[in-house]
């Protein structure tokens, strides 16, 4: 079974790597307004994030508790991703990106502050930002969502924590806006995009894609259902099928 999560607004799923359909685990009550991502270790701990609190999720049932009331520094945070160290057994950090302006931040999980530790920095002239999640898989890498300029279309994004978290989008985009969630299994990138349309009291709609890791571009796998809000993935997640 994988261990790719995504959820909607109050509800978290799973992802069955068989039928790639989510599987309904059980409604996050308790969070405040939204949950707008969550981040999964090694050891199947969840952590999700809104925007004013961190919480911990149950990954049988969604049921939440406060880890800690974020701080000025930490609030408006999104992108939550654990990122592995480079041995096994070396300590994860907690890192999320701020839309506005690609900013990096590594989470403390004990006093809710957020320290900048870099930027997703620019790509032909133009600042890349975050536009929805990252992930990071040992063995396989660093990936983000992310928008460049004002094309209005996702691209994904390899990470490099060692150059200052420099973000560079693949050579195509995505084909898809509001990609606000990210998973991987067995050597693929999942997409969970919002599909929303816009207009007053719209039904909520959203997609799962993949997406390659290679050119950028995206296939589509399901549609209709849950409005993504975001995904996550456990840091040790096969990278071969």
């Amino acid at each position: 079974m994988s261990r790719v999560y995504a959820h909607s607004r109050d509800t978290l799923y799973r992802m069955n790597p068989l039928t790639l359909s989510p599987m309904r685990i059980g409604t996050m009550t308790g969070v405040t307004g939204s949950l707008l991502d969550l981040a999964v270790d090694k050891t199947d701990r969840i952590v999700g994030a809104s925007r004013t609190e961190l919480y911990l999720i149950n990954s049988s049932s969604g049921a939440v508790s406060v880890i800690r009331t974020f701080d000025d520094t930490t609030q408006d945070l999104t992108s939550l991703s654990f990122i592995p160290g480079a041995d096994p057994n070396d300590p994860e950090i907690l890192v999320a990106a701020r839309k506005d302006n690609g900013d990096v931040f590594q989470i403390n999980e004990t006093n809710g502050t957020a320290t900048k530790i870099g930027n997703y920095g620019m790509h032909n002239g133009m600042q890349v930002k975050s536009s929805g999640d990252i992930f990071g898989v040992r063995g396989f890498g660093i990936f983000a969502t992310v928008d460049v300029g004002t094309d209005g279309l996702d691209y994904l994004a390899r990470v490099d924590p060692a150059n200052g978290w420099k973000a560079t989008p693949l050579a195509q985009d995505t084909g898809h806006d509001k990609i606000f969630g990210l998973g991987f299994w067995g050597g693929k990138i999942y997409g969970f995009v919002d599909t929303t349309p816009a207009g007053a009291n719209p039904t909520p709609t959203g997609s799962v894609i993949q997406i390659d890791e290679v050119t950028g571009t995206a296939i589509e796998l399901a549609s209709g259902g849950e409005q993504w809000f975001g995904a996550g993935v456990t840091t040790n997640a096969p990278i071969i099928q």
